[in-house]
This record gives structure tokens, C-alpha cells and sequence, in this order.
């Protein structure tokens, strides 16, 4: 015993030399591209592959409610959001999330992330100053026993944040038998670096992945050099169409003819983020001609607690189970976890509501990108390089 202590000891001015923002931002990056991932695939199944979601405003709640967990509760949400083992890396990753909800002017993130107790429920200081700290959510205490005065309560929050973004998030019915509920709204706007001419814009045939047409679309055109690449390793097309102020991209996997959207969005594990953009660096950007529909998406995923249960989140949504004892004194567990997500994309740029290199096979480049079939994308941060929204997009309409 007297040895474990001591190595303990030893390496504690170690980890705490190496705890910066710049070393942690790998084990950060890593973690939310892991999760997202995983949450994805079960939300695809879910929206029969038409959806968008922030994954990482879900990764973010979550690890807020580590702050109060104990026991098996904090276990599993240390393996579900591959937290750090160390308490000073997880601090820095939650001022790098600071810094992605704090973008350059001219690109919008709006939106809250706020836990909502009911007011009966005493909510110990400590868990409150710990959230207020990292600056991104806050604890709000309403009284629950109005179900419509707290629902438009919410709702109001909400549509403040996002500046009448978004309007209603919650129904009355979502609260009864509620003590806590976690609310999740975010918006992102930016144009595009090189936007697409609307004169371009014109109606196209939209086709699954064996060549039949679904419907129509309004698929938008544009030449310009663009980072691609034809990644074998997941049967894809990847091209990154950067926002104006070039921190932020929307990555555009078209998968090739014949692979079904499932198959690549599970391929999508294989990879990460810091992969593609390492790919990306070692060439110029390539003349490209881009198809893309204009297109908008909007989810309300109100199915995220079975999700998670899947995923192995169980003992926060079970009454008998759940250990928040830094939050309260009194027995709590997490009722529903809510996100309504909505994605616009057009030809002047997008409006959204709501680690170690592998080893790749290259076809050669091509000059064309067509988004004609089913497809998967990733808004992402290049700065930390995490995904902030993902989403696929599977039925077709003339938006």
C-alpha cells in the first residue's frame, strides 16, 4: 500500500504540469467525436436517416450532470462521454467548450443549455457554483406543480436564447411526474466562404443508393477549390465547405453508389476528425464542381433517454437507481433529456438550431461532388476540432 501511494503522490505534480488547455484539447476532441458517433447511429435508426442533432450540446449536459453523480451513475457517465480519469483535464474541457460557444463575430452560436429542478428540490450551492463556472448551462428552479406556467416558462427561456429561434421546446404533457429536466436549444448561423450562385439553383432528380429516384430537390451548383478527399475506409466522398471566417465547416460525406447511409455512418468509427483534417493539410485544395440541395431539416428528438439507455446510460433515468448527491440531499433522477434541433441550408450559407491518424486508401480526385443520393454532414470547429451539429439527409423535398 505504501507503494501505490507514493507512485500516486509522485505523479500528481506530473498530470498537473501537463493539464492545459492545448493538452487536453486531443482528449476533448476525441471524446465528443467518440460519443457523437455512438449517439448517431442510434438517432439515425430512430429518423429513418433524415435528422440533425448537436451532439455536442447533449455531451455537454451530460457531463454537467457528472458534476453531482456518485457510484454507478458517474461511472457510466464517465464511459458513456470517455472522460478523462483526471478531474483537471475535465475542467479544461469544459472551457473549450466556452471557447466553441464563443465564436469570431461574424458566424451566430446562440442557445442555452439549462437543468430545470423543481423549486421544492433544495440544489446544493456547490453544484450550482460548479456549473455557473463553466459558463455554458445553469440550474434553474421553477416550481413544477403548473405544468403549463412551467412549460411556457421554458419555453420563453428558450426562445430568449435563441433569439425567437426557437419557440417551443416542451408541451405540458412532457412534465408530469417531472422533478428535473435537462434542456438543450442551440443555434448556428454563418455564410458560406464561397456561396453558391443562386442563379445556378435549379430542380434535380433526387435518387437512393441503388439509382432509384425518391423525388426532387433544389440542388444548388458551385466551382471552386475545395478540400476532398475519396476515402475507401468508409466508402465516401469527403469535402469540406468552409464558413466565412474559416474556423468553422460543414464536412460533407456523399457515400459512394450502392452504399447504404447505415453502412457508412458505422464506417464512420473507423476515423476521426483529426484524420480527415491531417488528410486535408497534406495537399492543395482541388477545383472542384459541388451539387448540394438547399435543403432544411428540422428534429425533435424526444427519444434521447432511450438512446442513452442503449448506449448504457441506465442508472440516471431509473428513481431507485440514480446517485446525484452532490446536486441534492434529495433522491433525484433525470426524467427526459430533450433537443429540438433545425439545420438551413442555402446558397448563401446555413442557419442551425439546436487520436491518431489512419491509414487511408485513395482513388484518384474527382471534379465532381454530386449530392444527388442520401447523405451525411458534420458542422465542425476546425480550432478544437469537434462536431457542434450532424445530421443526414434522406427525403428529398423542393425547399
Amino acid at each position: 500500500m505504501a507503494k501505490i501511494i507514493f507512485i500516486f503522490c509522485a505523479l500528481i505534480p506530473f498530470i498537473f504540469a501537463q493539464c492545459t488547455v492545448e493538452k487536453a484539447e486531443p482528449f476533448f476532441s476525441r471524446s465528443v467525436y467518440e460519443f457523437s458517433i455512438d449517439l448517431v447511429g442510434r438517432i439515425a435508426q430512430d429518423t429513418d436517416y433524415h435528422f440533425v442533432t448537436s451532439t455536442l450540446s447533449a455531451w455537454t449536459l451530460l457531463a454537467y450532470t457528472s458534476l453531482g453523480a456518485a457510484d454507478k451513475t458517474l461511472e457510466e457517465l464517465n464511459t458513456i462521454l470517455r472522460l478523462h480519469p483526471h478531474k483537471c483535464f475535465n475542467k479544461k474541457f469544459f472551457e473549450i467548450t466556452k471557447s466553441v460557444y464563443s465564436p469570431a463575430t461574424d458566424t451566430t452560436l446562440e442557445g442555452t443549455s439549462a437543468i430545470f429542478v423543481d423549486e421544492r428540490i433544495p440544489v446544493k450551492e456547490v453544484f450550482q457554483n460548479k456549473v455557473k463556472r463553466a459558463g455554458v448551462s445553469e440550474v434553474k428552479q421553477v416550481s413544477f406543480d403548473n405544468y403549463d406556467y412551467v412549460a411556457a416558462y421554458i419555453n420563453n427561456y428558450v426562445k430568449t436564447a435563441t433569439n425567437g429561434a426557437i419557440d417551443e421546446i416542451v408541451l405540458a404533457s412532457d412534465l408530469e411526474n417531472v422533478a428535473l429536466m435537462i434542456i438543450d436549444a442551440l443555434r448556428f448561423k454563418s455564410a458560406w466562404k464561397i456561396p453558391f450562385p443562386i442563379n445556378e439553383t435549379e430542380e434535380s432528380a433526387f435518387y437512393d443508393e441503388m439509382n432509384n429516384k425518391l423525388g426532387d430537390v433544389n440542388l444548388m451548383f458551385v466551382t471552386d477549390n475545395y478540400n476532398i478527399k475519396i476515402m475507401d475506409k468508409i466508402n465516401a466522398s469527403v469535402i469540406d465547405l468552409p464558413y466565412g471566417n474559416d474556423r468553422f465547416s460543414m464536412l460533407l460525406f456523399v457515400p459512394y453508389e450502392g452504399i447504404k447511409l447505415s453502412n457508412l455512418i458505422h464506417s464512420l468509427k473507423k476515423i476521426s476528425l483529426k484524420s480527415i483534417f491531417s488528410l486535408f493539410k497534406k495537399q492543395e485544395p482541388h477545383e472542384t464542381m459541388v451539387q448540394l440541395p438547399r435543403f432544411k431539416i428540422s428534429s425533435d428528438l424526444n427519444n434521447l433517454r432511450e438512446l442513452f439507455i442503449d448506449m448504457g446510460l441506465r442508472t440516471i433515468f431509473d428513481s431507485n437507481q440514480a446517485q446525484f448527491p452532490d446536486i441534492s440531499d434529495y433522491p433525484l433522477y433525470i426524467s427526459n433529456i430533450i433537443q429540438k434541433a433545425d439545420v438551413e441550408v442555402t446558397e448563401e450559407g446555413t442557419v442551425a438550431s439546436a487520436v491518431s491518424t489512419a491509414a487511408f486508401s485513395f482513388k484518384s480526385l474527382p471534379d465532381l461532388v454530386v449530392a444527388n443520393r442520401p447523405f451525411f454532414f458534420m458542422i465542425v470547429d476546425k480550432k478544437t476540432v469537434i462536431p457542434i451539429f450532424a445530421g443526414a439527409y434522406s427525403k428529398p423535398s423542393k425547399y
